[in-house]
C-alpha cells in the first residue's frame, strides 16, 4: 500500500488535471490554449504547436475530387473526431452503382457507374440491365464523369424517345433504334455499349406527346376524348413480367392533357396521373398501350383506352338553345366533322346555299349516292324537310325530313370536290394552275361568321379545313407552261366560302393557308409570299 501522504499527492495532481480539462472545454474559443494544455499530457497525441487553420488542415481533407468508391472507405480511415469534421464538410451527391455482368447470366465484368437516378436502367459494356427490351421506346442518356450531375449531358438521337430494335451480341454491342421516316437503308439511331467508360441510362417512355385516348368510367361507357399534350416528369417502371400474351410493363405516368368530355363539349387542360400498361405481343417487334388505369377526374375513377373511336362518340343537343321545341336528343357514334340533325333539330350550322354529304347516324353509308349536294332550304314545323339541289326538275327527290332516322343524321360540310379548278398565285403573281384529282378525305367547318357588306347588308362566310390531290401546273418564265412542270402534290388549307345576302348558292372565294407536301414548298416559302388558290 502506498503511504497516506502519497496517496493525497496523487489525488491532488488528479484533481489540478480536471479542473484544468474543464476549464479547457468551458473556453472553448481559445484553441491556442486547448493546443497548449494538450501538450503537457502525454496521453495526448503529439500534434505540433500551429494555429487553428493548420488544426482543419490536419482534420479536414483539402477540397478535390472524390471518386464514388473512395467515399466509404475514407470515412473508415479516419479517427472519431476527423469523421465527425468530414461529415460536415463533405456530402456525396450521388452514390455509385457497381455492376456485375455475371449476375445477369453474362461475362464476369465489373463496372462502377455513378449518378444513376431512381428510373433509369443502366448500361455499360457487357452490361445491359434485363428490363430493357426490344420494342419498347427509350431515352438514352449517356452518364456523366464521377461528382458531375446527371442531367449535363443531353439525350441522345435530339432528346427523342425512339423504340429500341435489337440488342447485338459479343463484348461490344450494338444498340439499334429505329431509324427516321423510315430509311431502313441508313439507319445512323445506333451506338455501342463500350463507347463511353462512364456507361448509359436508358429511360422508359410509354406514353409520348401527341397520343390520343378515348376516356372511358367503370361502366365502360365512353365520356370523352384526351390529347396528351405534355409528359410531367419521369415515367418511371415499377412492373414487367412474361405472360401468356407477351411481355408487359407497367409504369406510372404523369402528363398534361386536353380533355374533353362528351356531355360540355368543352376541351380544357388537365394535370393526370396514372399507371401505363404496354403489352409487346409475342410475335411482334413493337408494343403498344393497352389502357391507362387508375385516372382520378373530380373523385370520378376513370381509365384510358389509346386512340379517338368515333362510334363511342356522344353528342348531346338541346332544341332549347336555338329557340326552338325543347326537345333532348343524344346522339353515339357522330363524327366529329359532322353537323346533328336529328328529330326536331337542326343545328343553325347548317345553311341553305352551301353544300353537304348526309350520312345516317351509326351507317357507313351516304346519302344520294355518296355526293355533295346544295342545300336548298330547311323546312318548318315539327320535322322539318330538308331540300337539296335535284337531279330533275321535273321529278325532285333529293329531300328528307329531319325525324326520318331515329339515330339521327351527319351533315358534313363540302367546300372543294373533283374537277374544281383554281389559279396557283404568289402575291400578286399567277404562279401556275391547279386542277382537284382527289377529294376523299373529310372537310370540316372552322368557323362560320356574319360579314357586312358595302351595300350594307350581311353575307355568310365560312371557313372549311380542306385535304385534297391536285394536278399543280406550274408557269415558266414568259408565261409557257408544259407537262414537264405538272405536279401530282396533295394540298390542305383553309377554303373561304361566302353567301351573298338573297343569293342561293354559296361560292368559293378563295383557299388560304396553302400547306403543300412536296420539297416545291420550300421554294414557295423562300419567296416570303403567301400561297392562295383562286377560282377560275
Amino acid at each position: 500500500m502506498f503511504p497516506h501522504h502519497h496517496m493525497a499527492q496523487e489525488e491532488a495532481k488528479l484533481d489540478m488535471m480536471q479542473r484544468g480539462w474543464q476549464s479547457n472545454r468551458r473556453n472553448a474559443s481559445s484553441s491556442t490554449a486547448f493546443f497548449e494544455r494538450a501538450n503537457e499530457t502525454e496521453d495526448f497525441l503529439a500534434l505540433p504547436r500551429q494555429n487553428t487553420a493548420s488544426w482543419n488542415n490536419i482534420c479536414v481533407p483539402p477540397p478535390q475530387e472524390k471518386s464514388c468508391s473512395d467515399i466509404e472507405s475514407d470515412t473508415e480511415s479516419l479517427d472519431f473526431h476527423e469523421a465527425i469534421l468530414y461529415s460536415k464538410s463533405f456530402k456525396p451527391k450521388k452514390t455509385c452503382l457497381k455492376l456485375d455482368a455475371s449476375t445477369i447470366k453474362d461475362l464476369p465484368a465489373h463496372y462502377t457507374i455513378c449518378s444513376l437516378e431512381t428510373h433509369q436502367f443502366p448500361v455499360c459494356g457487357v452490361y445491359i440491365d434485363i428490363r430493357i427490351v426490344p420494342g419498347f421506346k427509350y431515352k438514352v442518356r449517356p452518364l456523366p464523369s464521377v461528382g458531375e450531375k446527371s442531367t449535363i449531358n443531353k439525350c441522345l438521337f435530339k432528346d427523342r424517345a425512339l423504340r429500341l430494335q435489337t440488342i447485338g451480341r459479343g463484348f461490344a454491342r450494338r444498340i439499334t433504334f429505329e431509324p427516321d421516316n423510315g430509311q431502313l437503308n441508313s439507319n445512323d439511331n445506333y451506338f455501342y455499349t463500350d463507347n463511353r467508360p462512364e456507361g448509359y441510362a436508358f429511360e422508359l417512355e410509354v406514353i409520348s406527346e401527341g397520343d390520343k385516348f378515348t376516356i372511358f368510367d367503370m361502366n365502360h361507357e365512353a365520356q370523352g376524348i384526351v390529347d396528351v399534350l405534355k409528359i410531367e416528369g419521369p415515367q418511371i417502371e415499377f412492373s414487367s413480367s412474361l405472360t401468356k400474351q407477351g411481355i408487359e410493363k407497367r409504369a406510372n405516368v404523369k402528363f398534361t392533357g386536353k380533355v374533353e368530355f362528351y356531355d360540355t363539349g368543352v376541351a380544357k387542360p388537365m394535370l393526370l396521373n396514372g399507371v401505363a400498361i404496354a403489352m409487346k405481343p409475342k410475335g411482334k417487334s413493337s408494343a403498344e398501350i393497352v389502357k391507362v388505369v387508375n385516372i382520378h377526374v373530380k373523385r370520378q375513377r376513370l381509365y384510358l383506352v389509346p386512340g379517338i373511336l368515333n362510334n363511342y362518340r356522344r353528342v348531346t343537343v338541346r332544341g332549347s338553345d336555338i329557340n326552338d321545341v325543347p326537345t333532348k336528343y343524344t346522339m353515339t357514334g357522330l363524327e366529329p366533322y359532322e353537323i346533328p340533325v336529328v328529330g326536331t333539330y337542326v343545328d343553325p350550322r347548317i345553311i341553305p346555299g352551301f353544300c353537304y354529304k348526309v350520312r345516317p347516324n351509326n351507317k357507313k353509308y351516304h346519302l344520294f349516292g355518296g355526293r355533295a349536294l346544295r342545300l336548298i332550304s330547311i323546312g318548318m314545323g315539327y320535322a322539318k324537310r330538308l331540300t337539296f339541289e335535284p337531279d330533275s326538275l321535273n321529278n325532285p327527290g333529293n329531300y328528307l325530313w329531319s325525324d326520318n332516322h331515329p339515330d339521327g343524321l351527319g351533315l358534313e360540310p363540302r367546300a372543294v370536290c373533283n374537277g374544281m379548278q383554281f389559279y396557283v398565285k404568289a402575291g400578286s403573281q399567277v404562279i401556275g394552275e391547279a386542277m382537284v384529282f382527289r377529294s376523299d378525305k373529310p372537310q370540316f367547318e372552322e368557323k362560320s361568321e356574319k360579314i357586312k357588306t358595302s351595300s350594307g347588308l350581311f353575307a355568310i362566310e365560312k371557313h372549311i379545313h380542306i385535304d385534297v390531290i391536285c394536278h399543280i401546273q406550274l408557269s415558266r418564265p414568259g408565261g409557257a407552261s408544259s407537262e414537264l412542270d405538272s405536279h401530282l402534290m396533295r394540298i390542305s388549307g383553309v377554303a373561304v366560302v361566302r353567301k351573298e345576302h338573297k343569293s342561293n348558292h354559296a361560292e368559293v372565294i378563295k383557299v388560304d393557308n396553302i400547306g403543300f407536301d412536296s420539297e416545291l414548298y420550300v421554294l414557295f416559302s423562300q419567296m416570303h409570299a403567301d400561297i392562295q388558290f383562286i377560282p377560275k
